[in-house]
C-alpha cells in the first residue's frame, strides 16, 4: 500500500491512514475517509479498489446468519457465511476454491465440479470484509454508547459501559473471533494459498491460529504438512462413514487418498506432532449412517486408531440439496447416535444445530440459487427478444392471389419488343449443347439474361430495368 501511495505522488504516511480506515474503521468507500486529501481520494478512486470481490447476493437468516455470494473478476461465484452466536462469538465460514473436485455426493458444491483455485488474496478478502464490517459496527456502537453514557450520570467510562451494555443486551461482541474453512472447495487441495492466507489473517486481522479450523475430506499428504507447518491451526475431517466401501460411495476422494487406513494413520501423526485434538465431522443421513450399528462401527474405528480423549465428533443433520435424495436425521436418532459413542466408547459427541437453513446456508447452495436465477432470467430475456423479433418481421403471404399488392392494377396485355438481333430457339434444339454460330448470337443471349435480371414492373405499369453489365450467362 505504501508503494502505491508513493507512486501516486503522495507522502508515505498516507498509507497508514488509508489502512486504518479500511482495517480498523471498516470503511471501504474512499469518499468517507475524511482525513485524506481530495487529490489522494481521486487517485485512489481512479487507480485502486478495496478488494476484488463483488457482492452478487446476500441473504440473512432469522437466526442472524448472513450468507453472501461473491463474484470474482473472472465471473466465478464463491460463498462466505457469517454466523453470530449468543455467547459473543462471530464465526466466518469461507471458501478456498471455486467449486470442488472431491465429488461428495451429498454436497451442493461437490455436485457442481471444480472451476479453479482461489488466490490467497481472494481467501483473505472474504475474512477481511467480515472483520472490517464488524469493526465498523463496533465503532458505531461505541459512538452510540458514548452518547448514552454521557446522559446516564453514572460516570462510567466509555469502555466499561460499552462492555457491560453489550453483555446486558445481546451477549455479543462485534469482533470476528473465529474462522472455519468449511465453505466451497477442499482447503488442503489448495494448501499453499490457504497457508499464505492464514498467515495474513493472523498477522493483519489478529485472529489467532487456535481460532482457525481447516476442514478436509482427507488429503493425506497435506495433513502431514499442516501438522508441521501450521501446528496451532485446528484440523477437522469430514468422515461421515466408518468403512471404506460406504465412504468411497459417499466421498469418492476416500479411495483416491488411500482409504481410511491412510487417513487414520495421518491423524495419528497429527495428534502426536501437534498435541491437538481432532474433530471428526459426521453429517447424519436418515437411515444411511445414523443407525446404532453405524455408531458402534465408528466407535470401534476410533478405538482402534486414535486416543478417545483426542477426538471430538460433531454430528449435524444433513443439509438437503437438490442433487441428493437423502434426508436429515430426526432429533431422536441424533441423540441416540451420540449416546452410543459417549456411553459405550467414551468419545465426546456434540449435536450441532444447522445454521441458516432458511437461506440455503449449506455449502454451495446459494451459488446454485444465484445460477438458477441467472438461467431463468436469461431464458425470460430470450423469450422477450424472440417475441420482439417476431413482431417486427412482416407476415409471410401464402395466398398466391396476394403476391402482388391489391392496390396496384397490372394490365394483362403488356407487350415486350424483341431486339432486331434476337435469335429464335426451337423446342427441338438441345439448349445445353447449343453451339453459337457467331459472337453476335452469344452477345444477344447475354443481353437477354441481363434484361430479365434487371426488369421490374412499377405501379405505373411501366417496364423498367437496367441490365447488369457485370452479369454472366
Amino acid at each position: 500500500l505504501e508503494e502505491v501511495i508513493v507512486s501516486l505522488g503522495h507522502p508515505k504516511y498516507r498509507a497508514k491512514q488509508v489502512y486504518n480506515w479500511v482495517r480498523v474503521q471498516g470503511v471501504t468507500d474512499v469518499s468517507q475517509m475524511n482525513n485524506i486529501p481530495k487529490k489522494l481520494k481521486a487517485d485512489l478512486e481512479r487507480f485502486a479498489a478495496v478488494g476484488s470481490l463483488t457482492l452478487d447476493m446476500e441473504q440473512i437468516s432469522k437466526d442472524g446468519t448472513k450468507k453472501r455470494a461473491y463474484r470474482l473478476e473472472d465471473g466465478q461465484l464463491i460463498e462466505s457465511v457469517l454466523m453470530p452466536y449468543t455467547d459473543g462469538r462471530y464465526t466466518a465460514c469461507i471458501s478456498s476454491q471455486a467449486g470442488c473436485a472431491q465429488g461428495c455426493v451429498f454436497c451442493a458444491t461437490g455436485q457442481m465440479g471444480f472451476s479453479r483455485q482461489l488466490t490467497s488474496d481472494e481467501i483473505f478478502e472474504q475474512v477481511a470484509r467480515f472483520a472490517s464490517e464488524l469493526s465498523q459496527q463496533d465503532q458505531q456502537e461505541k459512538k452510540e454508547l458514548k452518547i448514552k453514557n454521557s446522559k446516564n450520570g453514572k460516570g462510567e467510562t466509555q469502555e466499561h459501559y460499552s462492555r457491560n451494555q453489550q453483555q446486558k443486551t445481546s451477549g455479543r461482541s462485534t469482533r470476528l473471533s473465529n474462522l472455519v474453512f468449511m465453505g466451497m472447495g477442499e482447503p488442503l487441495a489448495n494448501y499453499r494459498n490457504v497457508k499464505k492466507a492464514i498467515q495474513r489473517i493472523q498477522s493483519e486481522l489478529g485472529i489467532g491460529h487456535r481460532k482457525i479450523t481447516v476442514s478436509t475430506v482427507g488429503i493425506v499428504p497435506n495433513i502431514y504438512k499442516m501438522a508441521e507447518e501450521l501446528p496451532q491451526v485446528r484440523l477437522a475431517v469430514s468422515l461421515h462413514c466408518a468403512n471404506d466401501d460406504e465412504r468411497s460411495d459417499l466421498l469418492p476422494a476416500n479411495k483416491r487418498n488411500g482409504g481410511l487406513k491412510e487417513l487414520m494413520t495421518a491423524l495419528q501423526d497429527y495428534i502426536s506432532t501437534t498435541g491437538k485434538r481432532v474433530t471428526l465431522e459426521w453429517a447424519l443421513i436418515e437411515g444411511e449412517n445414523d443407525t446404532p450399528e453405524t455408531a458402534h462401527e465408528l466407535g470401534k474405528l476410533i478405538k482402534k486408531w486414535l486416543r478417545k480423549d483426542m477426538v471430538h465428533i460433531n454430528v449435524i443433520p444433513l443439509n438437503p440439496t437438490g442433487g441428493y435424495g437423502g434426508s436429515p436425521s430426526g432429533r431422536q436418532r441424533v441423540n441416540a447416535f451420540c449416546a452410543i459413542l459417549e456411553d459405550r466408547y467414551g468419545v465426546a459427541c456434540t449435536p450441532r444445530v444447522r445454521r441458516g437453513i432458511d437461506i440455503n446456508a449449506g455449502c454451495g447452495q446459494l451459488k446454485a440459487e444465484v445460477e438458477k436465477q441467472q438461467r431463468e432470467s436469461k431464458l425470460a430475456q430470450e423469450e422477450v427478444n424472440t417475441q420482439a423479433t417476431q413482431a417486427e418481421e412482416p407476415e409471410l403471404m401464402t395466398d398466391e392471389t396476394n403476391l402482388v399488392d391489391d392496390s396496384i392494377e397490372v394490365e394483362q396485355d403488356l407487350q415486350f419488343a424483341l431486339d432486331e438481333l434476337a435469335i429464335e430457339i426451337s423446342d427441338e434444339e438441345d439448349w445445353e449443347d447449343y453451339e453459337y454460330q457467331s459472337e453476335d448470337e452469344l452477345a444477344e443471349v447475354n443481353r437477354l439474361i441481363d434484361l430479365v435480371k434487371g426488369t421490374t414492373i412499377t405501379a405505373e405499369n411501366q417496364v423498367v430495368g437496367q441490365p447488369d453489365a457485370a452479369a454472366t450467362p
